[in-house]
């Protein structure tokens, strides 16, 4: 008899600016665009709005984006009024570095750019 696996699809967590991240990153540095299809978008209970699957050409594993304010914003799930995406639609996210906040925090910013499905 044989015995039991785990099913589960690989993916890799997207680490924006990160020099040393962990062993399963996929690293996004400052300047660098990540471009693919959204595959699903979940809640997030761990202080993010948003988490985003992402599917790119060159990379085998599915990647998971955590979704902050900025980039939250820009795919419409913040407090804005920009439409939001949904499954099924191209992003291009580029990440265009920290910025500090009025609370003198640093705050990760991006350009993003939607083709609907």
């Amino acid at each position: 008899m044989s015995k039991w696996e785990t099913q589960e699809e690989a993916s890799k967590f997207v680490a924006f600016g990160k020099e040393k991240a962990k062993e399963n990153s996929y690293v996004v540095e400052e300047g660098q665009v990540l471009e693919g299809v959204i595959e699903q978008i979940k809640d997030s209970d761990k202080g993010y709005k948003k988490i985003y699957q992402i599917r790119t050409k060159g990379v085998e594993e599915a990647l998971i984006v955590l979704g902050n304010v900025d980039l939250n914003n820009k795919l419409g799930y913040g407090n804005t009024a920009v439409p939001r995406v949904v499954e099924g639609d191209e992003v291009r996210i580029k990440f265009t570095g920290m910025k500090a906040t009025k609370k003198g925090k640093s705050m990760y910013t991006f350009e993003v750019s939607v083709r609907r499905a």
